[in-house]
């Protein structure tokens, strides 16, 4: 198996050849930066064939200490997003473990949802009662012909070609439809200071292992990710950084986290909610 592809000689955002080596990591991976638009990503990317079999087993069985942390944290993404529009019929690209999709299923939502791996969607579909679609996204026959929402939680950073894909997406929004997408961080506080003590030397092993190229293609700053929604025509409403939750933590370390950390978005992801 091939595991990567030719070299980039452009950036898949913005199609500009203005792109520039930055950084490689501790698995041998070049990270390559557009002087354009600003974004990082892998380069070369990985092959099709090597990416199906990386997520073959990619969404693991949740534990029971998980369930309540990550319904907590959904739900507050979903409360956000309910700030801008009624529940209506949803789409969750990218659904996982399907707690987002039956958290919003719980809150009136009108849910189906999609995932590459056809095993563990057919598992996931059972466990919450929803439809959730598989394999070839372009041969889907979705139910539906346009949805209120689409969510994509931790998604956009594994596309290949996330413009594309966002255009798709978009394309399947009612007119003032809601797009949800929340990505790491790589100008989180910590990102950019393990970034720091790398380039002058001091932190030594595991160069780069925040950008997690074992599977992750794309970097987003918070600025590059407004920027190419807003190039899109899409008006963005709302930019936070995520809710970043635990088994365990406490009331008050779930507040405190919440409207200051992840309130200045220093935390290691990010979410934008765009209207259409």
């Amino acid at each position: 198996m091939e595991k990567y592809n030719p070299k980039l000689s452009n950036c898949r955002l913005c199609d500009s050849e203005n792109i520039n080596f930055y950084l490689r990591d501790y698995l041998n991976n070049d990270i390559y930066i557009c002087n354009n638009c600003g974004i990082q990503f892998l380069n070369p990317q990985y092959t099709d064939e090597y990416l199906d079999d990386y997520y073959s087993d990619y969404t693991s069985t949740l534990g029971d200490e998980w369930r309540e942390p990550l319904r907590y944290g959904h739900g507050y993404y979903m409360s956000i997003i309910e700030r801008y529009i009624k529940p209506g019929n949803m789409l969750d690209f990218g659904s996982g473990n399907g707690i987002l999709a039956s958290t919003a299923k719980s809150r009136g939502w009108n849910v189906e949802g999609y995932d590459v791996d056809c095993e563990s969607t057919q598992r996931v579909s059972k466990e919450i009662d929803l439809p959730i679609y598989c394999g070839d996204f372009s041969a889907v026959k979705w139910k539906k012909t346009e949805y209120d929402l689409v969510t994509m939680h931790q998604v956009l950073e594994h596309l290949k070609d996330p413009k594309v894909m966002l255009y798709d997406l978009v394309s399947k929004l009612k007119k003032g439809g809601v797009i949800f997408v929340a990505v790491p961080n790589i100008s989180s506080f910590s990102a950019r200071l393990k970034f720091f003590l790398e380039r002058i030397g001091v932190r030594k092993k595991r160069v780069g292992r925040y950008y997690d190229t074992d599977h992750h293609l794309f970097y987003y700053k918070p600025k590059v990710l407004k920027n190419l929604l807003t190039d899109m025509g899409l008006e963005v409403l709302h930019v936070t950084g995520c809710h970043k939750v635990r088994p365990g933590q406490s009331k008050i370390i779930r507040f405190i986290k919440k409207y200051t950390w992840e309130k200045l978005m220093l935390g290691s992801a990010f979410l934008i909610v765009a209207r259409k």
